[in-house]
């Protein structure tokens, strides 16, 4: 079986090319100082970083250019990546979810679930759309969606001043809806920051929400990618990056509740091969799924979104005994700290 190594980075990240509150080389300076492997910049309706030379390493930092793209309601978002252009003249789903699949690149639907409780002010922008394929995954968790749908007044000023403390967890029903996806064909999860750094007034007060430092220490995707991947080639070290999101060799973290960068998720199989998660045609029949965390934390495993077996430990090891789609969600207390991708059992 293939050997594969982890890279830790940070996607859905907006810079003052569309509506964020930074530049490129904040951003990218930024990400350097806390050691990530890659970002994804996913502006609105622009690859002006991409025109403007941002695309590639710095110095040990893969940076990519994307974008997001929206309908004619400015609803259905849609971060593109691996594209060249700008599909302006695509105001359906479908058209620019193939337009992106047609030019090479891959897809992921944004904030699918998103709503607001209160907070006019920070509109939502749901995935509306259901009759759709080909798109390559969901963005499973958003920092920036999490965060804005547990303030209920403006008197949530604790809220406002310790964003990460409250970061909590992915939307129940779009676990659901995700397993739902994976029992028809594989669809990718990422977890996204959505940055924007916005600076906001009311009244005679001024307040920056997430600050990029502290944007880029939150919700992170950790990739597999092959393990002989040379890092001095961008072309394929990008093609390496999106491959993995694509394919769903990946899990999510919550970084404020600690490092997860280390953690391993497998399936293992009668012939005691080992998979990570991920699109795959296992070698023989599924027996166990292993994982190993860093530091110990309540392991969940979950089957058709149900959860079957619970672990507190820093290792755990399950025995598949039936057909399904299975996931590991890692808590710490009442909120989460990982999801891995799923793996699609159908054959035992």
């Amino acid at each position: 079986m293939q050997q594969y190594k982890e890279i830790c980075g940070a996607l859905h990240l907006h810079t003052k090319f569309s509506d964020g509150g930074v530049d490129y080389p904040a951003m990218i300076k930024t990400a350097q100082v806390l050691d990530l492997d890659f970002i994804i910049v996913t502006d609105h309706m622009t690859l002006q970083g991409l025109q403007s030379g941002y695309e590639g390493f710095h110095d040990n930092l893969a940076v990519l250019c994307g974008y997001e793209h929206n309908d004619r309601n400015n609803l259905n978002h849609y971060l593109a990546m691996g594209v060249n252009r700008v599909f302006t003249d695509a105001t359906e789903p479908q058209t620019y979810i193939d337009a992106v699949k047609g030019n090479g690149g891959i897809g992921f639907l944004a904030h699918p679930a998103e709503k607001r409780n209160y907070m006019a002010a920070f509109p939502a922008y749901p995935w509306t759309t259901w009759d759709i394929d080909r798109f390559d995954g969901i963005e499973i968790w958003n920092q920036f969606s999490d965060w804005v749908e547990q303030l209920r007044t403006w008197k949530s000023v604790i809220r406002l001043c310790f964003p990460r403390r409250f970061i909590k967890r992915a939307p129940q029903e779009l676990l659901r809806k995700w397993d739902e996806l994976n029992t028809s064909r594989y669809v990718s999860g990422v977890g996204g920051v959505d940055a924007h750094t916005k600076t906001y007034r009311k009244g005679l007060f001024t307040f920056r929400v997430f600050p990029i430092k502290v944007e880029l220490k939150g919700i992170r995707t950790h990739l597999y990618i092959p393990g002989n991947q040379t890092d001095k080639n961008f072309g394929n070290h990008k093609k390496a990056i999106l491959k993995s999101l694509q394919s769903g060799h990946s899990f999510i973290s919550n970084f404020r509740r600690g490092d997860a960068s280390g953690s391993m998720f497998s399936l293992i199989t009668k012939n005691k091969t080992q998979y990570p998660p991920g699109n795959f045609v296992y070698d023989s029949s599924p027996v166990a799924i292993q994982v190993s965390i860093p530091k110990a934390a309540e392991i969940r495993l979950i089957v058709d979104n149900s959860t079957v077996g619970v672990v507190s430990a820093s290792e755990a090891s399950f025995k598949i005994i039936r057909t399904g789609i299975y996931r590991v969600e890692v808590y710490k207390k009442d909120a989460v700290w990982i999801y891995s991708n799923p793996f699609r059992v159908f054959n035992l």
